[in-house]
């Protein structure tokens, strides 16, 4: 899971997130994003939009409180992401029909998009191990995200 580390800048993890539905979830995440300088403002509403409709055709929420949105653009350069952790568990359309706490999202470059298809499995099989989610969810910080993660390898 290092490989997600390598991935994640601590910028964009949100702590305690909130949300009230899964686009409000989206776009509360992409919005950090722009915050914090990771995502163009003038690509929101796209990214939003792309994310969206992504989810129309499968929700990314792959059960067990895990959701991975993610999408391919055409306007960023390398792999964007970002990490929230909702400890009360957000409504996602998960495919076990259960809260999600934790959302990696995943901005891809479109012509790098089969580069990532490694990394999305990577995140889904780690995040299948009841214990690894749950250091996740108790994290309050960079720091414990990086043990949760470590702790595996």
């Amino acid at each position: 899971m290092n490989q997600l580390l390598e991935i994640l800048d601590p910028k964009n993890i949100i702590f305690d997130f909130k949300a009230s539905t899964k686009e409000d979830a989206i776009r509360k995440m992409i919005s950090h994003m722009v915050t914090t300088q990771s995502l163009d403002p003038s690509h929101e509403e796209e990214t939003v939009s792309s994310l969206m409709n992504r989810e129309k055709s499968m929700s990314t929420g792959i059960g067990s409180g895990v959701a991975i949105p993610h999408c391919s653009v055409h306007y960023v350069n390398e792999l964007k992401c970002a990490m929230a952790i909702a400890p009360q568990g957000i409504d996602f359309d998960a495919l076990d029909h259960g809260l999600v706490q934790i959302f990696i999202m995943l901005i891809v470059p479109k012509n790098k998009f089969q580069d990532h298809i490694k990394t999305l499995a990577l995140i889904a099989k780690t995040l299948n191990i009841p214990e690894e989610r749950e250091k996740l969810i108790k994290a309050k910080n960079f720091e414990e995200i990086q043990k949760a993660f470590l702790s595996k390898s």
